[in-house]
Order: C-alpha cells, then sequence, then structure tokens
C-alpha cells in the first residue's frame, strides 16, 4: 500500500511538473517567484548554526530575476568556498546542512546566483532567484576528472549525489547534459528529478 502510496505522488509530482513547465514562460516566471517563501529572522538565527561569516541584504531584483532574502556567504563553520555564495536564506541553509553532512572542508564552485534564463528558453533559471548552486570540486575530488570512477575522490562524489536530495528538488551531473560534465547543478526549484533518483534504485 505504501510503495503504491508513493508511486501515486511522483506520478503526481511528474504531471504537475508538465503542467507547470507547459505554461508560457511569463506565467510560469511570475508562479515560480511566487512560491519562492521562507526567510527572515529564523531563517537567519538557523543560517547561524552553519556560518559565522554571512551578511544579509534583504530582497533585490534585476531585470526578470529576484532573489527574496538574500544573504551573502564568504564561509561555512567548517566548510571553504572557493568564492562568496549570494543565495536566498533557506537555499542557504539547505547548502549549510547539506555541506555538514558530507563533511566537506572545502568546496570550489562556479556560481549562485545570476540573473539569466534556462538555455534555450524564456523561463527563468533557478540561478535567478539565488536558490542554485554549481559545485565543481568536493575537497580533492574534482567533478570533471572524477564522476563515476572507482577510486577514493570517485566515492567522495557518490556520496554527494546521494546525499543531495535530502536538501534539493534537483540534481543535475556529468550524466545529465554535456553542459553539466564539469559540475553539479543543485536547486530548491520545482522539479522531479531526486524523486525519479529515488524510484529508479
Amino acid at each position: 500500500m505504501r510503495f503504491l502510496f508513493v508511486i501515486v505522488i511522483i506520478v503526481s509530482l511528474v504531471t504537475l511538473s508538465e503542467v507547470f513547465f507547459n505554461l508560457p514562460s511569463s506565467s510560469f516566471n511570475i508562479i515560480r517567484l511566487s512560491s519562492i517563501s521562507g526567510g527572515g529572522d529564523d531563517c537567519l538565527r538557523e543560517l547561524e548554526l552553519y556560518s559565522n561569516e554571512f551578511k544579509p541584504f534583504g530582497s533585490f531584483e534585476e531585470e526578470n530575476c529576484k532573489v527574496k532574502n538574500a544573504v551573502k556567504i564568504t564561509s561555512f563553520k567548517n566548510t571553504k568556498l572557493s568564492g562568496a555564495l549570494t543565495l536566498s536564506c533557506p537555499t542557504a541553509v539547505n547548502v549549510g546542512k547539506y555541506l555538514t553532512e558530507i563533511s566537506a572542508r572545502k568546496v570550489e564552485h562556479l556560481g549562485t546566483y545570476n540573473c539569466r534564463n534556462i538555455l534555450g528558453s524564456n523561463i527563468v533559471s533557478e540561478h535567478g532567484y539565488g536558490t542554485a548552486i554549481d559545485i565543481s570540486k568536493i575537497d580533492s575530488a574534482s567533478v570533471l576528472e572524477d564522476w563515476n570512477k572507482n577510486s577514493d575522490n570517485g566515492k567522495i562524489l557518490k556520496n554527494a549525489y546521494d546525499t543531495a536530495c535530502r536538501y534539493f528538488s534537483n540534481i543535475l551531473t556529468p550524466d545529465t547534459n554535456n553542459d553539466h560534465k564539469n559540475h553539479f547543478h543543485f536547486d530548491n526549484g520545482f522539479g522531479t528529478k531526486c524523486y525519479l533518483k529515488w524510484i529508479k534504485k
């Protein structure tokens, strides 16, 4: 019975995803933006559990992009970053929880906030809402060089991948397409990729 319930939930999510992504891009962008919630003092207090080096600066917008409850993080308590992150506070908390669980000491990334559309569409990328991060290296493990390898670095990346769906709704890897050959993309947007990942196991 529980298995049947899970199947129904997954099918519903896939259907909703198809409905959302078949909307006109302007309507989809409005719905996506209005769905983003969280933040405020409660979120900032929770973020303090994972970072002592961050600065909140409210919400800001640029063209079709808007980041609600934005924070700029220069490091997490146990993880050094290759550069500062600009994220919505709830996603920043998820990143902090994620990096803590995988015990990452150092992370190299390719960016977080970036006001742009998804390639080949008029839909705003999750990067445009501050709800996405692209990670290229975790400790000694390079996504470009070590993904799917039977090595210590390969195991680091496998663990990072297996853990990601606890904190993000979409995870993209080199297996997804060539655009992600050198990084993991994690976001908190609409999507079913994480649910489909679990059903494949």
